[in-house]
C-alpha cells in the first residue's frame, strides 16, 4: 500500500462509521415515534376514562400533552426528512401539565 492510498482508507472509513451511526439514528428514532403512538394511546384512553375531573381541583392538561408530543413527533419527522433552508421553530415544549379546575358559580354552592 502506498503512503497516498492511507488517507484514501481513512476517509472511508470514517465516511462508513458516519453512515453506521446515522442509520442507527434512524432506527432509534423510528421506535421512539412508535413509543409516542403507543404514549398518545394511552394517553386517549386515560382522558377518556377520567370520571372524577369535574370534582378535582387541578387535571392533568390532556391537550396541551397531546400538543406537545405533536410537537416532538414533527421535530423527529423533520429531522428525518429535513427541507432545504428553512427555518427552526423556536416554540418550546409547556412541559406544565396540571390546570386548575374553574371554580364553581354561586349558584352551585350549597349553604
Amino acid at each position: 500500500m502506498t503512503p497516498f492510498q492511507y488517507p484514501l482508507l481513512l476517509a472511508c472509513l470514517v465516511t462508513l462509521g458516519a453512515a453506521a451511526q446515522d442509520a442507527r439514528d434512524r432506527s432509534d428514532l423510528g421506535l421512539v415515534q412508535r413509543q409516542i403512538t403507543t404514549i398518545e394511546q394511552l394517553a386517549d384512553r386515560a382522558h377518556s376514562s377520567a370520571t372524577d375531573a369535574e370534582r378535582a381541583r387541578y387535571r392533568f392538561d390532556y391537550p396541551r400533552f397531546a400538543a406537545d408530543l405533536q410537537r416532538v413527533r414533527q421535530g423527529i419527522n423533520k429531522y428525518l426528512s429535513p427541507s432545504r433552508a428553512q427555518p427552526a421553530d423556536p416554540v418550546e415544549l409547556t412541559g406544565d401539565y396540571r390546570t386548575e379546575a374553574p371554580h364553581p358559580s354561586p349558584s352551585d354552592e350549597h349553604d
